[in-house]
């Protein structure tokens, strides 16, 4: 599944007030539709091309000496992950450069909310994603790119919190927003890889313009729609917070509430390792995919990276079945526990890679494996990680204690910080082992989680009962 874009872990710090609508909603949300829109056919487009382009070119002779910074990056990546070879270190590379996006939102939102305010944030953030779009047009200024997107990133994470601010709390429109404003976001994943990477068998630089083009739209958008979204708080600093306010701020938190936040910690790395199937989808996988899938279809070579949109679709589709599914479960039979629907999700990823395993061992040679095993993982970890990603994120919101909730669910989303470091450190192991151990090791480490997430399902089912929150005093 094509991994969500992270949001800045920042409460909604906005009043909704009264807004022109269009097709039943406020204006604002068409405006952060688009802009979301944009951000990921930036994000998404850059990302399909983004280790082939590193193996293939920036880090051959002929081109490596002229990047700026490219030295130290190497020699930190080298004492992470010792990468060996072009091919093992663009991997590498881009493993790390996955794993920060999940990171950088912390520091947004910190910016957001004591610094800047959520609107200049977030608009510093799409001129620092659009200026670093158009870096990676050049070989040189790479590594600077990479900062300006991470950097862009982290303060444009925000968005999603403005789609909220749209309404007031009661408002019975505010779920069927966010599904608007996702399904704006999925349309641009399936979009974008198809677009960008088209252009990049043609020249490379001109696939990254063409993500740079679409954020420079998305910042566009923002700037001409900003006068439909509402007015922000203004930030203020914790030393300026009246006493009054902060004195309940953060509650001491009942035994209960210290057991259930250090068992949603222990959580995260756990989730961490079983997302490192779908997690490989935009590093090794399309570097082994590229090798050895039949990507000759009627005559017409398809780029590997159609297969990221290939999976946006795909994992579009899951993510509403499984959402009917359970509804449709619910009303026969007692509804599972979210972390017992975590866990099954996992378990079902876990077989995608199989999949792999089995078409490499089927046909081991070059352009020998049939896409229809590639269709058979992406369905498979697609309906796994729906389940994993939603639903885990669901469990944090609901179990985390009310004075942690916003930093607990901030932390979920570091799962898939660590889940990206580890597949970069994986996918430099293509051509070291064999291409079954490669995904059987894939296979396994999802396994593995799985058994963790069902034990725990079963061991602490009362601890992540709904129920078990206890709300701060009210002073």
């Amino acid at each position: 599944m094509t991994e969500i874009l992270p949001a800045s872990p920042v409460v909604e710090p906005f009043s909704a007030g009264k807004q022109r609508e269009l097709w039943g909603h406020p204006i604002g949300l068409w405006v952060l539709t688009l802009t979301e829109g944009w951000v990921g056919f930036s994000l998404y487009g850059m990302q399909a091309i983004l280790a082939l382009y590193l193996t293939d070119h920036l880090l051959q002779p002929a081109h490596s000496g002229t990047v700026v910074g490219l030295g130290p990056l190497e020699a930190f990546v080298s004492a992470l992950y010792a990468p060996v070879g072009p091919r093992a270190m663009g991997a590498a590379i881009t493993g790390l450069f996955l794993a920060l996006i999940y990171a950088t939102p912390l520091l947004g939102g910190f910016l957001a909310d004591r610094v800047l305010g959520q609107t200049r944030t977030i608009l510093l953030g799409a001129i620092l994603m659009t200026a670093g779009h158009f870096l990676m047009s050049f070989d040189w200024s790479f590594v600077l790119a990479l900062g300006f997107l991470l950097a862009g990133l982290g303060m444009a994470g925000g968005l999603r919190a403005q789609v909220g601010a749209l309404y007031e709390l009661g408002d019975r429109r505010r779920s069927d927003a966010y599904q608007i404003y996702m399904m704006g976001l999925q349309i641009a994943v399936i979009v974008s890889p198809l677009l960008c990477a088209s252009l990049a068998q043609i020249e490379w630089h001109w696939g990254f313009l063409a993500a740079g083009l679409g954020m420079l739209i998305g910042l566009v958008v923002y700037l001409v729609g900003r006068r439909w979204l509402p007015a922000p708080a203004v930030a203020v600093r914790r030393s300026e917070a009246p006493a009054a306010t902060t004195k309940h701020a953060r509650p001491a938190l009942t035994s209960q509430e210290k057991k259930t936040t250090l068992l949603l910690l222990a959580l995260v790395p756990v989730l961490a390792v079983g997302a490192v199937p779908n997690s490989e989808i935009f590093d090794g996988y399309l570097l082994w995919g590229r090798e050895h899938f039949q990507l000759r279809l009627l005559g017409y070579e398809m780029p590997v990276s159609d297969l990221i949109s290939l999976d946006g679709f795909i994992s579009t589709l899951c993510a509403v079945l499984v959402l009917w599914f359970w509804k449709a479960y619910a009303r026969r039979r007692p509804d599972p526990s979210e972390i017992s629907k975590v866990a099954l999700g996992t378990f079902i990823a876990a077989f995608g890679p199989l999949m792999l395993a089995l078409g490499s061992w089927i046909s081991p040679g070059p352009h020998e494996v049939s896409l229809f095993w590639g269709l058979a993982f992406h369905i498979i970890n697609d309906i796994g990680f729906s389940m994993n990603y939603a639903i885990g994120m669901a469990l944090f919101s609901r179990a985390a204690p009310v004075s942690l909730n916003t930093i607990l669910v901030a932390c979920f989303s570091l799962n898939l910080f660590l889940s990206n470091l580890l597949i970069g450190k994986l996918a430099t192991l293509l051509g070291r082992i064999s291409d079954v151990s490669f995904w059987l090791i894939h296979s396994g480490a999802a396994f593995v989680a799985a058994a963790i997430l069902g034990f725990c399902a079963v061991r602490f089912r009362d601890l992540l009962a709904p129920g078990k929150q206890t709300l701060p005093p009210v002073s």
